[in-house]
């Protein structure tokens, strides 16, 4: 075997080992509203948390200040969902 052969298989064969192995990637960019959003609204509280309905999803900060969704939502929230629009505050 010749050196240009060597060299060709140390180099091909562990590139087809890390793709054979490349493991699923479900990566996302969660971006949580700005501090001017949540001014701009009256929440709704639920579970003790204000929740805020923003880009098609509640959200809610806890009492660390770390902002958290819902895989699901909630049935008292789907429910209110319609009223969310009425609640922005009109600054002047």
């Amino acid at each position: 075997m010749n050196s240009i052969s060597k060299l060709l298989l140390s180099a091909v064969l562990p590139l087809a080992a890390m793709t054979a192995y490349a493991p699923a990637v479900n990566a996302q960019v969660v971006v949580y509203p700005t501090p001017a959003y949540v001014a701009s609204y009256q929440p709704i509280y639920y579970n003790g948390y204000a929740h805020y309905y923003w880009n098609n999803h509640w959200v809610y900060r806890d009492r660390v200040g770390v902002w958290h969704g819902y895989a699901t939502e909630p049935p008292v929230l789907w429910a209110r969902r319609g009223e969310w629009v009425s609640r922005r505050y009109y600054w002047r």
